[in-house]
C-alpha cells in the first residue's frame, strides 16, 4: 500500500539567490544554477519538516527570519560540505540547529 500523505506546496523561494550567494560568500553568476538546486531542496525539506505548520502564502518578505535561516543553513550543508565523514557530522550539526530554529513552530502535541 503506498503512503498518502499531503505537505504545503510553496511555489516561490523564499530565500532569494542573492542572499543565499551572500550566505554562501559566492559572487559571480558560475554556480547559480547549483546554488538554486540546493536551495530548492533545502526548502522544500525545511517546508516538509514544519509540516502544518507551513504557510502556502509565506513569500520572501512575509517568511519568519528563523524559516529563512533554517534555510540557508540547510543549503550550507548541502553545498559546502559535500562527502566524506566530516560533511556527516556538518550535516548532523547543521540539523541540530535547524531542529532549534523550527521548534516555536511545532505542535508539541503532534511531535
Amino acid at each position: 500500500m503506498a503512503l498518502d500523505f499531503s505537505h504545503v506546496a510553496i511555489d516561490v523561494l523564499l530565500v532569494s539567490l542573492d542572499e543565499a550567494k551572500q550566505h554562501l560568500r559566492l559572487t559571480g553568476t558560475a554556480h547559480d544554477a547549483d546554488v538554486t538546486a540546493k536551495l530548492v531542496a533545502a526548502q522544500y525539506q525545511i517546508v516538509a519538516k514544519l509540516g502544518p505548520a507551513a504557510d502556502a502564502t509565506w513569500t520572501e518578505e512575509t517568511v519568519p527570519p528563523a524559516i529563512a535561516h533554517a534555510i540557508l543553513i540547510l543549503l550550507d550543508a548541502f553545498y559546502e560540505r559535500r562527502g566524506g565523514d566530516e560533511a556527516n557530522d556538518t550535516l548532523h550539526k547543521a540539523l541540530e540547529v535547524i531542529e532549534l530554529l523550527l521548534a516555536p513552530f511545532k505542535d508539541p502535541t503532534l511531535v
